[in-house]
């Protein structure tokens, strides 16, 4: 009998999916030892795009959270999710990402799972390489897209590179919620011949009603090893239920190793933060066919829903889904992933927003065009939207500062010089130095006053976001206009230029 094995993704794409990084770390702690004694094979935590959110937002230390689930779960690793660059959304020295890995190493993060947004076999070399030198183990995800380049033999060949550096596992990951029991039908055989003795897991979404189908098919067709996560975190447009998954495996004869005995407690509890929070929980979502037209993520879809509505145009969302879809055939088809996902979502925001398509763009989407993000995606765009988009004073100015590869001693010297510990220099190239110092100085203050309520605790909450760049407040009486105090001409990473 096939053993079919769990990672737990509740605490942190769970989270992402439904609740767009809103999860504090005292919501999640409580979770971490029923699921520490669950039988996981890993349990995800964390991923780099948590820190801008968690510092300037919930006025938390990333760092922090790593330990205290450390000193909770004892029993599973954990895992970390990241992307081709620390930072994200820009390109970071590699002087930066090795003091990453000797943190992780340092707290015992003994997993983590590696996108890279063109499967670039170069940069997943440096990363699988780079991560065992710490005794970090790579998970290196392969991530399904919809294109005319994306086929069976793309998705073969790729397989049989990633697998050809001995990474500890591969991950045949949908974070659009793309695929199709039919379209596996195909794809995980092609996936698993060229594995090889490389053990595959299989991750999918739930945004289109598939997720738990697809991934009993995958299981069908030989993948052991599944991500889910635990409702209230599942369904939507998180990952399959664990307790669906794990009952409906042993209805088709699988054995699952898993004790799910220990998962009630997790439900009830984050249920309840739920219900106190006012926060989402996930329901099974109908079939949406216009899902494999924008192919927007799990995690990002949560976030790009919040952040319109905090601006008031929630009603702009089916808009913005369907400019999705267009940038992105602009842009040669790139795998929606972080960041290019975010990329070409947030261009679709600003052609919605402008009314007019590529008149105002991003430093990021100027990167790209330039090429500092690869040769293969600069040459993918269609070349008359690739000029328009170079055709503005902040694009040649950009072409003139490609990114530099710096000397750890440098980069400790832009940030904070030899007294700043590497963990405190990370939270600042994060963020900023001002970003850091509020969120330890809310670090003693009671709860209820780091998420205060009422117009305190929205101005508190909107002052933390760095592209607010005023708050209006209208009411019978009163007009209240208040601005961001910035240095004149200050220009933070990610607000749009013309």
């Amino acid at each position: 009998m096939q053993q079919i094995r769990f990672v737990d993704t509740t605490v942190r794409d769970g989270q992402q999916s439904l609740w767009a990084t809103n999860m504090r770390t005292e919501m999640m702690l409580p979770a971490l030892e029923h699921l520490d004694r669950a039988g996981f094979e890993s349990i995800e935590i964390h991923a780099n795009s948590f820190e801008k959110k968690m510092v300037r937002e919930l006025l938390e230390n990333p760092f922090d959270r790593l330990r205290q689930a450390r000193a909770i779960v004892q029993n599973t690793p954990l895992r970390i999710i990241r992307g081709r660059y620390l930072t994200s959304f820009q390109i970071a020295p590699r002087c930066l990402e090795e003091m990453w890995y000797e943190l992780l190493g340092a707290y015992d993060i003994q997993e983590v799972r590696t996108s890279d947004s063109s499967h670039t076999v170069e940069h997943w070399k440096w990363h699988v390489e780079t991560a065992r030198k710490s005794g970090v183990d790579t998970i290196l995800n392969l991530i399904f897209s919809i294109s005319p380049r994306h086929t069976d033999e793309y998705y073969a060949e790729k397989t049989r590179q990633a697998a050809a550096l001995r990474p500890y596992r591969i991950c045949l990951k949908d974070p659009g919620a793309l695929l199709t029991p039919e379209r596996l039908q195909t794809l995980v055989p092609a996936v698993l011949k060229n594995a090889g003795d490389i053990t595959v897991e299989f991750h999918t979404h739930c945004n289109t009603g598939l997720g738990g189908l697809c991934t009993l098919e995958a299981i069908k067709l030989g993948i052991g090893t599944v991500n889910t996560a635990v409702p209230p975190m599942a369904h939507g447009s998180s990952n399959p239920s664990t307790f669906e998954v794990a009952r409906n495996a042993r209805t088709l004869g699988y054995e699952t190793v898993l004790d799910e005995t220990c998962l009630p407690p997790v439900e009830a509890h984050l249920r309840a933060v739920a219900a106190r929070e006012g926060l989402p929980v996930g329901e099974p979502l109908p079939y949406d066919a216009a899902h494999y037209i924008h192919q927007v993520p799990g995690g990002m879809i949560s976030n790009l829903r919040f952040q319109l509505g905090n601006a008031g145009l929630a009603e702009k969302l089916p808009e913005v889904l369907e400019e999705i879809g267009r940038v992105r055939a602009d842009f040669g088809y790139p795998i929606m992933v972080t960041p290019y996902s975010q990329f070409m979502g947030a261009q679709a925001v600003m052609n919605v927003i402008a009314g007019e398509r590529y008149k105002t763009v991003s430093d990021e989407i100027v990167q790209y065009a330039l090429g500092f993000w690869g040769a293969d995606e600069r040459d993918a765009i269609e070349p008359d939207i690739r000029d328009r988009v170079l055709d503005r004073p902040r694009a040649r100015q950009i072409a003139k500062h490609p990114p530099e590869e710096i000397t750890r001693e440098e980069l400790r010297r832009r940030h904070g010089g030899p007294g700043v510990s590497d963990e405190e220099m990370m939270l600042r190239i994060f963020t900023d130095e001002d970003s850091v110092a509020r969120m330890r100085a809310a670090a003693g203050a009671p709860a209820a006053a780091r998420s205060g309520g009422g117009i305190e605790g929205l101005l508190d909450m909107l002052s933390r976001h760095e592209r607010v760049g005023y708050v209006r407040i209208e009411t019978e009486g009163l007009n209240l206009e208040l601005k961001a105090n910035r240095p004149s001409g200050a220009r933070k990473s990610g607000e749009t230029v013309q």
